[in-house]
């Protein structure tokens, strides 16, 4: 008989690699949702992080492609030749050494006429005695001969003979005696101890007083520290600031800084047009071309001069067109920058603003480095400037590079935008990882009898949760790869449209960037898995017996809660939504996300339009003029026939913190003012603004500190009320006390306000003009930038809180599919079923919205609030009723979307499902 042999076959596949697919397949609406979800969102930020490393690889680059500059500080007039090579050296000037100096000249002429005037009131007393000596022998003589010869005479007659006797010698004889009497003294040793011992005194009355005050700004700005010299090379970029109006738009109206050209130093990129190559043409900002909707061979008017636009550029120094490096945010609305030729410089009649660029002559290596050969220079600039012989030169402005806001806003925004679309996605990415944990854990429910069973049958936890957890990973990994596509191909262009619409950005080449691949792909499967690893994990360590006897309850089982004797209906809905509070709460978390991006995306639009909208009612004049001197080239004194104008002062000071200083301005507002109305003050009182109240949290009798800026000098002064006035930081006294406190003559004063525009005035003598839309540029500018970009993102958030409520909603209707199947057996039609699932979960839609929508509010109003801590100026977030509203409605109304589809699902349970793995 032969031996039968037996034949071992291939081993089989693992049947639940086979089963990984089918199960994605049944459910392919919930994993659509999902990959959608992480699509779009890996998309967008993939697409972020690459349109932002390939510019600011670009931006890095230009740095020295186009001459950067290290700094530019800004002088009140043109400082001399010699001055500006004293300053390229970066050494410390020996202030105290040259201010003695100049004292000691000019006090050795006054020390000289005080001496010479002491003489010579001392020589004319001793002319004078020594004449009335001499005549008063001489009459006495003559009234003795009178006596002997029998001649009384009285002491009255010889009074009036001395008298009329000195008279005629002080006539004859005096000014040849004085002459020669002081010519004597002036010779004598008396003399020049006299003079020596006066000029001693004022040496050492002049030494005390530069020591004490060199002594305040050695300390304030470290001149005694240890001192490196900075040496420079520094570079003329003087402009003027002008009005620019359009002939073919005569409803615009702007600003426009106007610069001669430039060839060493901040260059630019023509990207459309060619560069001017005559008096009568100019190159502009492609930004703000494209906002003002200006071509090249159209006319632009700097003030009153027209020129033809030949070209569209990007100048280095201005990637973001701050006008002032103090604004709030910068203005590509209204604010423009141009180069003409030099002789077309000289066509502008406006003021000429003398702004000096200057770069080191050796390069920092990094940012500290930076930040100390700044601090050097600055030092070596401020004495240096101070020892100059150019009258009237004073430091108006001083921004290094790193602080400049026109060069680094740009890419610092871009840089912020990276890691914020980061968290954005790491946050999803975490939300949408634990609800396919409450997934797979309500999977884990309706399976444990075949996870007992195959427990039993000899599967391991490690199989099992490799099982599990293949859905969601591979999920993932589909999303990241289409994600990642459609990120270096249609989302990079998209971000790159949303930057060029705002900045004025040079073109970039697109570059592989292992970051974007990292955060979009590597982060979110890390992500995943762990959140579902950690859920799987601790539900399968419970032994087969109790999947077996479906008993996954890691807590033991509770006496069932004494319900009050409601109706059955309502007792019903109660006990749904007490088995579904694990579920209820995620769906919570999840709407308070919502809400968390619908505040920013309703508010920031209520927010700037309220802005706007309030913005002219908010201002204290419509026109305001500071003038960049109060006379004019003949000595008078700048007036305007405006009958409304009146004059005030403004000067600028810092608050300084730790994180931020910030420019606030002061004025000085004529009593009974019809613009600015105060109350009295006391002598160290002042009013400051509601936008400088809610910002720093400043009340009524609060103690505040400014400083100067580039001087030692602090002001401290109790607030004395709140000034409704929210356009602006910014602190209020009347103008007598500020000529007072900043030192000024009694009557000066900086410039004029009026409700009425002030038009007879020379712009030449105009420094700036303030108009409502001037302060409302802000708000314009956020709603240019991001107005729209919100509306989209309304309608992102919609969907997004549509694909979560249906996302936890789903799930909440497959943990209790049973129950259902087993309501429809006892008779109960489809509608009374959904009334009894459906209902709690609406309830409790409702009520988490009206607490995530106040939550939302908070959280946006803090983040907020941090921002702005952060910038000049103060918004205040504003979300009114109707925004409440609007959001409540866009999260109910997608839930309402929803429950049509969970009633759907509702009736496509089937009857049997009750009667399946039955104990």
């Amino acid at each position: 008989m032969e031996k039968n042999s037996i034949s071992f076959g291939r081993r089989s596949k693992d049947p639940l690699r086979i089963r990984v697919w089918k199960d994605m397949l049944r459910d392919w609406k919930r994993y659509l949702m999902i990959g959608l979800l992480l699509i779009v969102t890996i998309g967008f930020v993939s697409g972020m992080y690459v349109a932002n490393n390939s510019m600011l690889i670009s931006l890095d680059k230009n740095v020295t492609a186009m001459k950067r500059e290290d700094g530019h500080f800004k002088l009140s007039i043109k400082a001399d030749e010699a001055t500006i090579r004293a300053i390229e050296t970066g050494e410390l000037a020996d202030v105290p050494a040259v201010y003695r100096e100049r004292a000691y000249s000019e006090a050795a002429d006054e020390v000289k006429k005080a001496v010479d005037e002491a003489a010579a009131e001392k020589v004319g007393e001793q002319v004078r005695d020594a004449i009335k000596a001499q005549v008063s022998a001489a009459v006495d003589k003559q009234i003795n001969a009178s006596k002997a010869m029998g001649v009384e005479v009285t002491e009255t007659e010889r009074e009036s003979m001395i008298s009329s006797a000195y008279d005629s010698a002080v006539a004859e004889n005096y000014d040849k005696a004085y002459s020669d009497a002081l010519n004597t003294a002036k010779e004598s040793e008396d003399y020049e101890k006299a003079m020596s011992d006066a000029m001693d005194g004022a040496k050492k009355e002049i030494d005390k007083e530069i020591d004490d005050k060199y002594d305040e700004l050695a300390e304030h700005y470290g001149l005694n520290d240890e001192f490196d010299a900075v040496p420079v090379r520094i570079y003329e970029l003087f402009y003027k600031d002008t009005d620019e109006s359009l002939p073919l738009d005569s409803s615009y109206s702007g600003t426009i800084r106007v610069y001669a050209e430039r060839s060493d130093v901040d260059l630019y990129d023509v990207l459309r047009g060619r560069v001017p190559e005559n008096d009568n043409e100019i190159i502009i900002d492609r930004m703000h071309a494209d906002n003002a909707n200006i071509k090249v061979g159209d006319t632009l008017y700097a003030g009153n001069t027209d020129f033809e636009v030949v070209g569209l550029a990007a100048f280095e120094d201005y990637s973001a067109l701050y006008e002032s490096n103090t604004d709030t945010m910068f203005d590509a609305l209204t604010f423009d920058v141009g180069m003409v030729t030099d002789g077309g410089f000289e066509r502008i009649r406006a003021n000429t603003c003398a702004n000096y660029a200057f770069t080191y002559n050796k390069e920092p290596s990094d940012e500290y480095e930076e930040k100390k050969l700044s601090e050097n220079f600055l030092k070596a600039l401020i004495t240096q400037t101070a020892v100059s012989d150019t009258e009237d030169l004073k430091i108006e402005d001083y921004v290094p590079a790193y602080a400049n806001q026109a060069l680094n806003f740009a890419q610092d925004d871009i840089g912020k935008d990276k890691a914020m679309g980061g968290v954005l996605l790491y946050i999803l990415t975490a939300v949408l990882a634990f609800i396919f944990a409450v997934t797979i854990s309500t999977t884990l429910e309706q399976e444990s009898s075949v996870i007992g069973t195959l427990r039993a049958s000899g599967y391991t936890r490690g199989e099992l949760l490799r099982y599990y957890m293949s859905a969601p990973l591979l999920i993932v990994i589909i999303a990241a790869v289409i994600g990642n596509i459609l990120g270096y191909t249609v989302f990079k262009n998209t971000v790159a449209d949303m930057y060029y619409s705002s900045y004025s950005l040079p073109g970039f080449e697109t570059l592989w960037t292992p970051e974007a691949f990292i955060k979009t792909t590597v982060v979110p499967v890390v992500l995943m898995l762990i959140i579902n690893a950690v859920v799987i994990t601790r539900t399968l360590k419970l032994s087969p017996l109790r999947f077996l006897r479906h008993d996954l309850k890691q807590k033991k089982r509770k006496k069932a809660i004494r319900l009050p004797k409601w109706r059955f209906f309502q007792r019903f809905r109660m006990r749904v939504f007490l088995q579904n509070i694990p579920n209820y709460l995620m769906l919570f978390v999840g709407i308070t996300f919502v809400m968390l991006l619908i505040s920013m995306a309703v508010g920031m639009p209520e927010t700037l339009s309220y802005y706007q909208d309030a913005m002219p009612d908010m201002i204290f004049a419509e026109d305001q003029i500071i003038l960049s001197s109060t006379e004019d080239s003949d000595g008078n004194t700048i007036t305007t026939e405006d009958e409304e104008a009146e004059r005030f002062s403004v000067t600028s000071l810092e608050r300084k913190s730790d994180t931020y200083n910030e420019e606030v301005a002061v004025y000085g507002i004529e009593n009974d003012s019809r613009y600015v109305k105060l109350g009295s003050c006391g002598d160290d009182s002042v009013y400051i603004t509601k936008a400088y109240a809610d910002k720093y949290d400043v009340k009524a009798g609060d103690t505040i500190t400014l400083s100067e800026k580039y001087e030692h000098r602090e002001y401290e002064w109790t607030v004395k009320d709140i000034y409704g006035y929210s356009a602006g930081v910014a602190v209020f006294m009347d103008n007598e006390r500020f000529n007072s406190v900043f030192d000024k003559e009694q009557n000066e004063f900086s410039g004029y306000m009026s409700d009425n525009m002030i038009t007879d005035i020379d712009r030449e003598y105009i420094a700036k003009e303030i108009t409502a839309q001037d302060m409302i540029k802000v708000a314009d500018q956020l709603d240019h930038s991001m107005g729209a970009y919100m509306k989209y993102f309304q309608y992102v958030c919609f969907i997004v809180a549509a694909i979560i409520l249906y996302l936890l909603t789903k799930i909440i209707i497959e943990k209790n599919e049973r129950s259902i199947s087993m309501t429809k057996i006892l008779g109960y039609e489809n509608g009374e079923i959904a009334s009894l699932y459906l209902v709690p979960t609406a309830v409790v839609v409702f009520l988490s919205e009206f607490l995530a929508v106040y939550i939302g509010y908070k959280l946006m109003a803090f983040f907020w609030k941090l921002i702005m801590m952060k910038m000049s100026g103060w918004f205040s977030f504003i979300l009114p009723a109707s925004g409440f509203v609007k959001e409540f409605l866009l999260v109910f109304v997608a839930y309402l979307i929803i429950t049509l589809f969970d009633f759907i699902r509702i009736r496509r349970i089937p009857k049997v499902l009750a009667l399946k793995n039955m104990e």
